[in-house]
């Protein structure tokens, strides 16, 4: 099927954009080359620039800062002289070699040097660690974007410093909401919530509004958050909301009315009942929990402290879940009887969201796709299963991309004319060693 999609014509012209594209990232290496051989050869010192970085500014029209960051990447990603002449590997090796064949851009480049930094001001990390941690950034930096390498080097960051995630003292208090009315009626809001918890919560009850209505919703993410919020606000006053009845009391109290007003089982003088708690995804290493130390990761990827985890924990559902060697989850506690909700919050935990190599789309807003379809036998099980977002669900349903799962992992197959080897790719969220 898809070697009837793309003529002779477009396929050339794909093969013409990536070659060009491998090419880019290679000059951009040699030029690095080019920088470290002006170092060695001391020409900065012989034209009275100085540094090699005030000489590249004047050899180019750079910024200061750009010209810096291509001297200090020079001197990481290239052979350097030892004292006694001899050439020593670069200080990042397996980043040069990538580098070097085109496989990555400036964008993952400056990622790992900052990742590699931080990692070796850690006491935690030994000399084997840290080098085992820039192989790993190199080989997800070949097949990940730099926002989405991003997310795996915090994560691996973490792993060493698991006090990082902690939040200043009275970081909750910061949280704000500043709504402005204007003369014609109109709010105007602004704010923020410093816990990343909270955040999840937020968006856990507005993205799923926010949904589109069909094909024809025309309306912006923001336009459907604002008109979920409405939905939101308004539902809090209806019967049996959060807000019902607040603000209608009279003063003095209920007793003392002629006809006390009636109150339902189990709510509070003076206030609505409360809603349900709260259901979150919380995932920690049990140990950390209990010597409250360490992190947590929600939904969003988000780090959160321990004691934020515990003081979530008395008011929210806790769902047990137990990881395998290499963090896929192989048992997962139900609050119903319905495999659905487990199998669901499995994948959510596996895939981390849309699966689809590259794509950051947060779990609530991915749909379960089954590998094998439904109605041609397909059952509906973990190892059958994927997220996808709504995009690259309809991309996988065109036929041209294939996903299987290998050892309870999934990989994504692309059509040839993406990739003539049409080599299998690893979706789902970037797995940081342990």
């Amino acid at each position: 099927m898809s070697e009837r999609v793309l003529g002779v014509g477009e396929r050339e012209a794909l093969d013409r954009a990536r070659t060009r594209m491998v090419a880019l990232r290679a000059a951009q290496y040699r030029l690095l080359e080019d920088i470290a051989e002006l170092e060695t050869l001391g020409v900065a010192q012989q034209t009275g620039d100085r540094a090699t970085r005030r000489l590249l500014q004047d050899l180019s029209t750079l910024d200061a800062h750009e010209a810096t960051r291509l001297a200090e990447e020079a001197a990481d990603l290239t052979p350097r002289r030892s004292l006694s002449g001899e050439l020593v590997s670069p200080r990042l090796p397996c980043t040069a070699a990538v580098a070097a064949e085109g496989e990555v851009g400036p964008g993952h480049i400056a990622i790992i040097r900052t990742t590699m930094e931080r990692l070796g001001r850690l006491e935690t990390v030994s000399v084997e660690d840290w080098v085992a941690a820039e192989r790993f950034l190199a080989g997800e930096a070949t097949r990940l974007p730099p926002r989405m390498l991003q997310r795996a080097a915090t994560r691996l960051v973490a792993t060493f410093d698991p006090d990082g995630a902690a939040p200043p003292d009275g970081d909750d208090c910061r949280d704000e909401l500043h709504v402005v009315r204007r003369k014609d009626g109109r709010l105007e809001f602004k704010g923020r919530l410093n816990d990343p918890v909270d955040g999840d919560v937020f968006l856990g009850a507005i993205d799923p509004l926010a949904e589109p209505c069909g094909p024809d919703d025309t309306r912006s993410l923001a336009r459907r958050r604002a008109d979920a919020l409405k939905d939101v606000v308004e539902g809090a006053q209806r019967p049996g909301g959060v807000a019902a009845g607040v603000g209608d009391e009279q003063p003095g109290s209920d007793d003392d009315a002629p006809i006390p007003a009636p109150r339902r089982p189990g709510q509070e003088k003076g206030r609505p009942e409360r809603p349900g708690r709260a259901l979150l995804t919380i995932t920690m290493d049990l140990r950390w929990l209990q010597l409250a130390t360490g992190h947590g990761v929600l939904g969003s990827e988000a780090l959160v402290d321990p004691r934020t985890v515990r003081r979530w924990a008395c008011d929210a559902e806790v769902v047990p879940v137990v990881l395998g060697s290499r963090s896929e989850p192989l048992d997962v506690g139900r609050l119903q009887r319905t495999v659905t909700d487990a199998i669901r919050r499995a994948l959510n935990i596996r895939d981390g969201g849309c699966a689809f190599p590259s794509c950051d789309r947060a779990p609530r807003r991915c749909h379960a796709h089954h590998i094998r379809y439904w109605f041609h036998g397909g059952s509906t099980c973990l190892d059958n299963l994927v997220l996808l977002c709504r995009f690259h669900h309809q991309l996988i349903h065109a036929g041209h991309w294939t996903v299987e799962i290998r050892d309870g992992l999934p990989w994504f197959t692309p059509p040839a004319w993406i990739d003539p080897d049409q080599q299998p790719r690893p979706g789902g969220r970037p797995r940081v060693p342990l």
